[in-house]
């Protein structure tokens, strides 16, 4: 398929870019004072590089997935919920300490978990909801909470996520997919750009062709084909099917993804504010996971341009 790229989409710009590297994972499961888990987001914060790996569970979703970079992490929760108590959980010394008898297991401080590149997974119980202050001021720190309890990424920094982090397997294409656009809402114009793209063959997660129909000015429509079955991919709730707004500036920069890599993100205006958020293809469910989002002043936004931003490595 010759070498991995890059493609930057506003509405119709592209370009080419990449790299690669090797991912690994952090596994576990939630032990949660009460019978249902409800919706929480996990985080594994990058001990050396400050950067922040997650994955969102659903209500009642008691295990997990994080796939990060060999490194060392610290593992901890927050509730997505409205309403929800503002209270992290954690895997700490008191996660080790078994059993949890009433002044036994006193020891609340965060521990690392390793993922080396020879054992590239880890697995971790997170079970501790009584944290010190001390500690969860400690994760504050560490997410930037604004008001409300709520992370909040001010920048682009080093915990932003990179393609090189999220690998996929090569494919090789003997020919395009046949599609069946019936019972789809695609005009004949958005039917025939579809074709287009798979014609130049899969430009995402290895086997996926990723491209953007119009669904009026400053809109568009992201399309996912998995050349595997010919199917076009449906999108997570949380993310529209029409992506509307414009950038204040890195126009290309709407939607970014590559050949050789899980990672997408999207980019648009949110008020005087630019939102990026970040999605990874699943390839064992054939669909796309939210990962993390980030939000920044368009200034901020803006005072990078025509700069290599860290998500492209």
């Amino acid at each position: 398929m010759g070498c991995p790229f890059l493609v930057r989409l506003s509405l119709a710009a592209m370009a080419m870019q990449g790299a690669g590297a090797v991912a690994g994972a952090i596994e576990g499961s939630i032990t949660f004072p009460s019978q249902l888990v409800p919706s929480m987001t996990v985080y594994a914060a990058d001990l050396e590089t400050l950067r922040i790996h997650s994955a969102q569970l659903v209500r009642g979703q008691a295990n997990f997935t994080v796939e990060v970079p060999p490194g060392r992490y610290l593992l901890f929760l927050a509730p997505n919920e409205t309403g929800a108590p503002n209270v992290y959980g954690a895997y700490t010394q008191y996660s080790l300490c078994a059993p949890h008898v009433e002044g036994r297991c006193e020891d609340h401080a965060l521990i690392p978990v390793t993922v080396a590149s020879k054992a590239s997974h880890a697995a971790v119980t997170i079970d501790d909801w009584y944290l010190t202050d001390d500690v969860a001021e400690q994760i504050d720190r560490i997410l930037g909470v604004a008001g409300g309890g709520v992370p909040r990424f001010e920048s682009e920094p080093l915990s932003a996520p990179r393609f090189s982090e999220y690998p996929s397997a090569s494919f090789d294409a003997a020919a395009a997919p046949k599609i069946d656009f019936n019972g789809m809402d695609l005009s004949e114009e958005d039917r025939e750009l579809v074709q287009r793209a798979l014609a130049g063959g899969p430009n995402f997660a290895g086997h996926v062709t990723a491209t953007m129909t119009r669904c009026g000015p400053a809109c568009g429509r992201l399309v996912l084909v998995d050349w595997n079955t010919g199917a076009v991919q449906g999108l997570p709730q949380d993310l529209p099917a029409e992506i509307q707004g414009t950038l204040p500036c890195r126009a290309d920069e709407a939607v970014l993804f590559r050949r050789d890599s899980r990672l997408l993100s999207i980019s648009r205006a949110r008020g005087t504010s630019v939102v990026t958020e970040y999605y990874v293809w699943n390839q064992k469910n054939a669909e796309l996971a939210r990962n993390v989002e980030y939000q920044r002043t368009s200034q901020t936004f803006c005072a990078v341009a025509g700069t290599q931003s860290p998500i492209m490595r």
